[in-house]
């Protein structure tokens, strides 16, 4: 008997020093501004209230974009070890000293525009002729401060004020208070909508468009689009004389003035490839599909790789 309370007693012991000791540790990693790791997550859609539930404490915060984003970009936390509430300093990320720049498009009455998109996120612009980062006298437009940046989304939701969430209970919305960002005012919509990530940025005070924004739009392909040439250059044939002949060229595509031509037959064998993204799975288009349809221009095409010849048509002046 003596033996089996012994036994009771050492797991006990060895479950309070395991409670105690993954406590502190995720009381520290809190500190450094680390998301706890010893224990059970939760979340709640409707408060953005994340819930670290551990052995022997309770801790949460409130997100801000995303459960999958630092414990530095959100607010609200707090860190309960059994009845003692413990303070989390906030810590903050670094984030560089700019503004944003607009020009408002004037009487407009359109639909958002694609204005920047990759694997892994697309910015949408709504009634903006033009938006752009302004730093140590610079001005960049916004689409190239992403692709050297990408945590440029970031940066600026960090300097705008969460205003809420939808109705939808999905989408995030922030605005600019008093254009302390903006001298024009800001007003930026954040999609959390299973694989909508997307992002919109529109003139100050602009409402929310249910019938535009955070909605699907298959729309993204002339930025995240691949070449795959499947084809493979055929051998010469010789002729009597034991001379090579010339490989005939093709002519893919044609405009008024200029024949587009392959340096051979091959463009039942060259694709447009959109990669599979944001849950959707990868797309491939022959190429004369792509030209005939209006999908991508030559220009476009030539931009990521494509390689051919442009012939002028010969003209009958009299």
């Amino acid at each position: 008997m003596r033996v089996f309370l012994n036994a009771i007693k050492n797991v006990l012991i060895i479950v309070l020093l395991l409670g105690f000791i993954t406590a502190g540790v995720d009381y520290a990693r809190m500190n450094s501004g680390d998301v706890p790791i010893f224990n059970i997550s939760s979340y709640n859609q409707k408060s953005n209230i994340q819930t670290y539930r551990g052995l022997f404490y309770i801790a949460e915060r409130k997100v801000k974009a995303s459960i999958s984003e630092p414990l530095v970009d959100s607010s609200n936390m707090q860190y309960k070890i059994l009845v003692f509430d413990l303070n989390v300093p906030r810590k903050f990320n670094t984030v560089e000293t700019f503004t944003v720049e607009t020009k408002v498009t004037e009487n407009c009455h359109e639909d958002s525009k694609l204005y920047y998109a990759d694997l892994k996120i697309k910015v949408y612009t709504y009634c903006l002729d033009s938006i752009k980062i302004e730093n140590n006298g610079k001005s960049t437009d916004l689409d190239k401060t992403i692709k050297k940046n990408s945590g440029i989304i970031d940066d600026i939701d960090n300097k705008l004020a969460l205003t809420g969430v939808y109705k939808d209970n999905k989408t995030l919305m922030f605005i600019d208070k008093e254009n302390e960002l903006s001298s024009n005012g800001l007003t930026m919509y954040r999609c959390n909508d299973n694989n909508i990530n997307d992002v919109y940025f529109a003139p100050s005070d602009t409402p929310f468009r249910e019938k535009d924004f955070c909605t699907y739009k298959d729309d993204d392909l002339k930025f995240i689009f691949k070449i795959v040439d499947e084809s493979e250059k055929p051998t010469p044939e010789v002729d009597e004389e034991g001379k090579e002949k010339e490989i005939p060229k093709e002519t893919f595509y044609s405009d008024e003035k200029y024949d587009y031509q392959f340096e051979y037959q091959k463009s039942d064998k060259v694709y447009v490839v959109a990669p599979a993204s944001r849950g959707r799975s990868e797309k491939r288009y022959l190429l004369k599909e792509v030209l005939d349809n209006n999908m991508l221009t030559l220009d476009e095409l030539k931009a990521k790789g494509l390689k051919f010849d442009k012939v002028e048509k010969e003209t009958n002046d009299k």
